[in-house]
């Protein structure tokens, strides 16, 4: 039973669901972003955060270049990574282009520059993505909802234990992907985008 609830924990907050869902919210209750504009920059958001980068990952695994698209293989991280790096680094543009909220465009560069600290560390330790994935949307949702967010954060320690229980990473590797994904994000966020 305990596995079963850790795989559904895993699949329901997978780092790709965490994106659409971070920027959906931010874009939909942002009040400066109208209409089409709205519906042009979540799209934008949508795509290169998330659409892209699962194409992506299907296509590796269909041509045998990950065993799966959860990337469980740590040898397997490189190339997925440095796609998700460009798909963001080129959504960040489009989403400065199209005058997206603040916060969203913040969000986008994060997802770049924290990728590219995990594709670092990827080299030498699998740090826990799944981690980092729930922590740093959850920061920028903080800084653009406020203190409503806060018992979100209590979903962090349950996708953590997700990850330890189906020995997918160790209780090491899950708080090292957590530490990133607050930090990181939150001085990215406060420092280049408040």
């Amino acid at each position: 039973m305990k596995l079963l609830v850790s795989r559904i924990l895993s699949d329901v907050f997978n780092p790709l669901v965490n994106a659409v869902a971070a920027f959906l919210i931010i874009i939909v209750t942002d009040a400066n972003t109208q209409g089409a504009s709205k519906t042009l920059v979540a799209i934008v958001a949508v795509i290169f955060a998330a659409a892209l980068p699962l194409v992506a990952l299907l296509v590796m695994k269909r041509r045998g270049l990950i065993t799966n698209v959860n990337i469980d293989q740590r040898e397997q991280r490189t190339r997925p990574f440095m796609l998700g790096i460009v798909c963001y680094a080129i959504g960040f543009v489009f989403l400065k282009l199209f005058h997206a909220p603040r916060l969203a465009q913040g969000l986008m560069f994060c997802y770049a520059v924290n990728t590219v600290m995990i594709l670092g560390i990827t080299r030498y330790w699998k740090i826990s993505v799944h981690a980092t994935g729930i922590s740093g949307p959850l920061v920028a949702l903080y800084y653009h909802l406020g203190a409503t967010v806060l018992p979100c954060f209590g979903l962090i320690p349950l996708v953590c234990a997700s990850r330890v229980v189906m020995q997918k990473h160790t209780v090491g590797q899950v708080v090292a992907g957590t530490a990133l994904g607050l930090t990181a994000t939150a001085a990215q966020i406060s420092l280049l985008f408040r």
